[in-house]
């Protein structure tokens, strides 16, 4: 199955009545076992691909070719639909973040997520301005070929404004169009 037949069976999951559940796979066989168990799509977990190759998550210890590997192979062992959970995009930039998206529908994958998040320790979060101008970088490269989301992480970074993370989860959803 073609990257935009893939795409196109995920977002029809996403529109179906009754919901989406969508598991995340740690390597070929959880994807194997998670296809056999009914899933009809997969996702790769960027701190499960860490944990399996003995690295830390989130602070670009694995490459973005490396990630692209494990979601192709995910993607092949199970037919499947895959979401790639992409960290911050890999890169500082828009530009970077857009590069990746262009590398994920290229390696045929349905969907990537891209979090507002950096590698930087010190500054967790990125700006709302900067986590806003590479989501719409990413969705302008992906537009119509893959799904794209967008993950604000204040809690998981300690960070528990509700507040602005409402706000942030608000502007990417309507910045995705």
């Amino acid at each position: 199955m073609s990257g935009f037949e893939l795409y196109e069976r995920f977002m029809a999951l996403h529109t179906r009545v009754g919901g989406l559940v969508m598991p995340n796979a740690w390597d070929g066989l959880s994807a194997l076992m998670l296809a056999d168990a009914g899933f009809e799509v997969i996702s790769t977990s960027s701190a499960a691909l860490a944990a399996t190759l003995g690295r830390s998550d989130g602070r670009h210890e694995v490459t973005r070719g490396e990630h692209l590997v494990h979601a192709r192979l995910l993607g092949r062992l199970t037919g499947l639909p895959v979401n790639g959970d992409f960290e911050d995009g890999y890169g500082d930039t828009p530009e970077d973040v857009a590069a990746t998206v262009e590398a994920a529908v290229t390696a045929g994958l349905a969907g990537i997520g891209i979090e507002d998040t950096s590698a930087d320790p010190d500054q967790p979060i990125r700006g709302f301005d900067d986590a806003v101008n590479r989501m719409r970088s990413a969705v302008n490269a992906g537009k119509g070929r893959i799904v794209i989301t967008g993950r604000t992480d204040n809690f998981i970074q300690g960070r528990p404004d509700l507040d602005d993370t409402i706000r942030a989860s608000d502007c990417l959803c309507r910045n995705r169009r």
